[in-house]
């Protein structure tokens, strides 16, 4: 039996169920069964590690496997600009060459897609959460509590897999038990409410078990931190309900006509308004619970080690063990340069941030940077955003302590205006300035904090959970509270950005909540899915410019000049976004399989 059926299968070997490279110190054998297993607590325990093993992870680590063959998600946005001739992007993404066969290549050199259905490892977690809530019980050298809590973090688990599926394909098959070895049938894909029903309900229970910590205590925080909790079960709730609230699935007419959407797969079959008063409310209950519990804050100047508002922007996706990060994800690494494979997708080319991202970022006073404004356009580096200077490394700015050079010559120039000293040397790179700015978040600027270890992945941070409410209030009550208020500019003023005008109107105030996300959560896998929730193809289909960087060595006046991104061309640019894109396609083998895995719209 292959396919998805295959890899959910309990086997009895310990060769399926092996950790590493060994598991019980000996050869892979028959002798090893689940009754082995689960006859001893630290055997038992590796089965659910297993599973946080796979938790989504949104870097490169090894090889191709995490990510497009080096490529963001990002890549698809406004955000960044994928220069790597031979990823995802390039090759299948931006010529319009996707479709279900794609999905089919499974080996592991393969073009990758932005999500991988068979081999995302996802199912196999799947698998072992349910493996292990089913047979711990019987474990003898485990007492009540740590087994009542590891049973919630079970649920949780299969939680946080479905929903990272949810965002990528819509409704799914749904997996409620560990699939027995002599089980013939396979689920077949369940509706939009159905799914989204079953996600809530595993976050529910997680929630409801007294032995689930709302936080890890603080005596277990460094053996500890980035196990799963109450507070990440509450934040990812929250996630979930705003994303199936968006326009994307609460809508009078489906994004796509088909099969799947017929069977209200892909959408609701109808627009409630009351979807967005279900996500307010579960924000509430979030941060009624943390005004209960504490320990969560947004990372902020003058906190351990923080000594600005940079700092502390960077230490909130980026530090272990923060008060900040509600679910994060960790990789080993294969090699022994660790993150090596992240390093030279920042190097090649994957991350190069574009002009309009650079041109997101307001002035310092909340005003809009505007290249027409002679003063701003002067030198647009100066009075902005903080946010700005911990997503690129600007010319002028701190860069691994020292100032960075990060101008080029000037064609026709080169005496006037030469090449900074930083263009092109140590891990730069020259495609990863193809875009003539250079991104800083996750790697360049780390040095032995983002090489030698493996980095955490903020699946979910605080300041999602803040501009979640935001949003959702905004959209239930046709227009900003004032709590609404309140929780945006709680983000903004942690990198003392001041408060939003008063008296928007809910367009206005919408628009204010997804440049908000967008700057504070870029490359964090957040600005895709808003584009596709709220419909935003215009977003996707706007030509998107590089920026020449010229310095005068004498005078130090700059001079910029934009330039079309046309290397790898967007297929979207001219044809336009098709709504299809906004899932992904199941492979065709699976759908094939005739179990009731129904394609998405399109595909």
């Amino acid at each position: 039996m292959t396919g998805i059926l295959s890899i959910l299968l309990v086997a009895t070997s310990c060769e399926d169920l092996s950790f590493g490279n060994s598991f019980l110190q000996k050869p892979p054998s028959t002798d090893v069964t689940i009754d082995t297993i689960f006859a001893k607590g630290e055997y038992a325990k590796r089965v659910l590690w297993r599973s946080y093993g796979l938790l989504p992870y949104g870097m490169e680590t090894n090889g191709f496997w995490t990510q497009m063959c080096m490529s963001t998600i990002e890549g698809f946005t406004d955000l960044n600009y994928d220069n790597i001739g031979y990823s995802a992007l390039s090759k299948t993404y931006y010529p319009g060459l996707y479709n279900a066969a794609v999905e089919d290549n499974t080996t592991k050199n393969a073009n990758r897609t932005k999500m991988q259905f068979s081999q995302s490892g996802i199912w196999t977690g799947i698998r072992h959460a349910w493996l292990f809530k089913e047979n711990v019980d019987r474990v003898p050298d485990m007492d009540k509590a740590e087994k009542s809590r590891m049973k919630a973090e079970a649920e949780m688990m299969v939680a946080v897999f479905y929903a990272h599926m949810l965002r990528h394909y819509g409704a799914l098959p749904i997996i409620d038990h560990a699939i027995a070895a002599d089980d013939t049938t396979f689920p077949a894909r369940a509706t939009l409410q159905e799914t989204v029903d079953f996600i809530v309900k595993l976050l529910d229970s997680a929630i409801a078990c007294e032995d689930f910590p709302w936080s890890i205590p603080m005596d277990e925080l460094e053996n500890w931190d980035g196990r799963l909790t109450k507070a990440g079960a509450m934040a990812l709730k929250t996630r979930v309900l705003l994303f199936v609230a968006s326009p994307l699935f609460n809508a009078d007419h489906p994004f796509a006509e088909g099969e799947a959407s017929e069977k209200k797969m892909t959408w609701f079959g109808n627009y409630d308004k009351n979807r967005w008063k279900v996500a307010a409310d579960a924000c509430k209950n979030f941060f009624d619970a943390l005004q209960t519990n504490g320990f969560y804050k947004l990372v902020e100047k003058g906190d351990k080690g923080i000594t600005d508002v940079r700092d502390a922007y960077t230490s909130a996706y980026f530090d272990r063990g923060n008060t900040e990060v509600l679910v994060s994800s960790r990789r080993e690494f294969l090699s022994t340069n660790k993150n090596g494979q992240f390093d030279k997708a920042l190097r090649w080319g994957a991350y190069c941030p574009t002009k309009e991202f650079f041109d997101m970022f307001e002035m310092k006073d909340g005003r809009k940077f505007d290249w027409n404004d002679v003063k701003m356009k002067k030198n647009p580096f100066l009075n902005r955003d903080p946010r700005l200077y911990e997503n690129f490394i600007l010319d002028g700015d701190r860069y691994n302590g020292r100032t960075a050079a990060m101008t080029e010559e000037k064609p026709g120039d080169k005496v006037n205006y030469p090449k900074g000293k930083d263009w092109k040397q140590g891990r730069m790179h020259e495609l990863s300035l193809s875009t003539g700015l250079a991104c800083r978040k996750w790697g360049l600027d780390r040095n032995s904090a983002a090489y030698n270890r493996p980095v955490q992945w903020p699946t979910i941070r605080l300041a999602e959970v803040y501009l979640n409410y935001a949003e959702a209030l905004n959209e239930y009550n046709d227009g900003p509270t004032e709590e609404a208020y309140q929780y945006i500019n709680k983000v903004r003023a942690r990198v003392d950005m001041p408060a939003l005008r008063p008296s928007m109107t809910k367009d206005e105030f919408r628009e204010a909540v997804l440049h908000e996300r967008a700057v504070e959560f870029a490359y964090e896998e957040v600005r895709f899915f808003d584009l596709i929730r709220w419909k935003k193809y215009d977003v996707f289909e706007m030509p998107l410019h590089g920026l020449h960087i010229y310095k005068h060595k004498k005078t130090k006046e700059y001079v910029f000049k934009p330039f079309a991104l046309t290397k790898y061309y967007r297929v979207w640019w001219k044809t336009g976004w098709e709504p299809r894109m906004c899932l992904s396609a199941f492979p065709s083998k699976e759908v094939n399989k005739g179990y009731g895995l129904v394609q998405n719209p399109g595909w």
